[in-house]
């Protein structure tokens, strides 16, 4: 089973930026300092096998054994060497899960010093346990048998492999962002660490003797979750759940996924079989989180809930739907209150807009087509790889608004895209009536004079001469009737 949290809302201008950096440390952890863990590892325990070590420890485990249950043989150590791989594989596999064993025979009280076999044996022990150390995982990794203090840090920063590392920084990455922007970045800098070592504590309880090294951010990340939980409460929030053949999303407050997942866990680690995978610390990370979460909840303030508003514009596309099912039905009086509320999310919509002016066309004296429209053909304007729906829109416009009245920055920002796009004889109209209504207008010479240079190089130096000679006349002195001049001068020389 799988329960994930979901959010709409991680805010651009409050980045996740602790998040961002233990998954950094994480991932630079892995690919940096146990870039070669594997080959150390397998180094290791290719001279176990070929130093002897292990037909040693395995004939001393046989006797072990015996004394223990009762066993009719013991193995000696030349008979270690007659087992097939495969007997010796299973016998190696119960020997190193057997934590009372391993920690007896590191204190000396399996092989003593009064034996025989004393001296080669420490001699190899110390020299394999010289080659596990230079693996980070097992030098840094969580040993319960040994306690060492800088370990129930650093376990929780290193990994096994890379399908180890993704599934920890996902879910690291959903629950810690929408718990970092609901509190203080130091409370969870503070909730992070210490849920890692109530993991480990757990841990510790469930396997005192384990020799075995706890690795991963899980029970870390469980003491997020644990707590998310509970600081969030009664919070309505989106979750994403599988069940393996069925998945859907639902909205379930917080506090359910406590129990949820604490019951996940208890499952996996009664029923779920033979696994290397920790319940128990992932378990002690949820408990542990519940409580601090709670702390914080009781002493200090309620988590900021705002990170579960849902993004406005994910309810686009289905407005968008409804509209156009009006629309389909020539409800447009239905249809227009369903498309503005999409443009109050978002005035920019070029579908909505597109089918708004569509809708009010259909009552063109109204003030409601005259806005749509300007506000459509501003928007065109704006987008170099729209100019031919700009066009289609203005000549409509043009045609059903009697009179045209255009605000006359947006009607010369028409005009450039006209120019600009090879419609010359439609800026060159728009330009007339400017120089009719608006002969004041700052950047009108300029826009006289590209019209000009563009009918000059398009060979029409009829349209294009008489346009820089307006402006010789109208805009005397002005830095484009100089340009002018030159054009003129040098359009004559071409033609003669």
């Amino acid at each position: 089973m799988l329960i994930i949290p979901l959010t709409g809302n991680i805010r651009k201008h409050k980045l996740s930026i602790i998040t961002i950096l233990i998954i950094l440390i994480n991932i630079f952890c892995f690919f940096v300092f146990q870039a070669h863990d594997n080959e150390r590892y397998l180094e290791a325990y290719q001279f176990y096998s070929d130093s002897g070590l292990e037909k040693i420890e395995l004939s001393a485990y046989s006797v072990y054994l015996e004394k223990k249950s009762g066993a009719e043989k013991s193995l000696k150590t030349d008979d270690v060497k007659e087992l097939k791989q495969e007997e010796i594989d299973r016998l190696l596999k119960r020997m190193q899960g057997d934590d009372i064993f391993l920690r007896r025979l590191s204190n000396d009280e399996i092989i003593t010093p009064g034996q025989e076999t004393y001296n080669e044996w420490r001699s190899l022990r110390t020299e394999f346990e010289k080659l596990l150390e230079n693996v980070i995982s097992y030098r840094y990794g969580y040993k319960p048998s040994r306690m060492d203090p800088l370990t129930v840090l650093t376990h929780m920063f290193l990994h096994g492999d890379i399908m180890h590392i993704l599934g920890n920084m996902i879910f690291l990455w959903l629950v810690g962002c929408m718990l970092e922007l609901g509190c203080s970045r130091l409370f969870y800098v503070v909730l992070y660490l210490a849920g890692g070592i109530c993991a480990v504590a757990l841990f510790t309880v469930f396997n005192m003797n384990s020799n075995v090294p706890l690795i991963g951010a899980s029970g870390a990340i469980a003491a997020l979750m644990g707590a998310f939980t509970v600081m969030y409460g009664k919070t309505k929030i989106k979750v994403f759940y599988s069940l393996g053949f069925y998945f859907n999303y639902a909205k379930i407050s917080a506090i359910l996924l406590f129990p949820i997942w604490i019951a996940n866990e208890v499952f996996q680690m009664i029923f779920g079989g033979e696994s290397r995978i920790a319940y128990v610390a992932h378990l002690g990370g949820l408990l542990g989180g519940g409580a601090i979460g709670y702390g914080y909840r009781r002493f200090f303030k309620m988590a900021d809930e705002k990170v579960f508003e849902e993004d406005p514009k994910e309810k686009i596309p289905v407005l968008l739907e409804k509209a156009l099912e009006k629309i389909s039905k020539l409800d447009m009086n239905k249809a227009r209150p369903i498309l503005m509320e999409i443009l109050g999310i978002d005035p920019h919509n070029d579908i909505a807009l597109m089918h708004l002016f569509n809708v009010d066309k259909l009552n063109p004296g109204s003030n409601e087509f005259h806005e749509t429209a300007l506000t459509l053909i501003q928007h065109l304007s704006q987008d170099s790889k729209r100019h031919d729906e700009l066009y289609k829109v203005y000549q409509e416009f043009s045609r059903l608004s009697k009179p045209l009245e255009i605000d006359r920055d947006i009607l010369f920002r028409v005009a450039s895209v006209f120019n600009a796009s090879g419609r010359l004889r439609e800026a060159e109209h728009i330009l007339a009536s400017f120089m009719k209504k608006h002969p004041n207008f700052p950047k009108l010479p300029t826009g006289i004079l590209n019209l000009g240079r563009a009918y000059l190089k398009k060979g029409e130096n009829e349209r294009g001469e008489k346009c820089l000679k307006i402006i010789c006349q109208r805009y005397p002195g002005s830095d484009e009737s100089r340009i002018a001049l030159e054009l003129l001068k040098g359009s004559r020389r071409t033609v003669a």
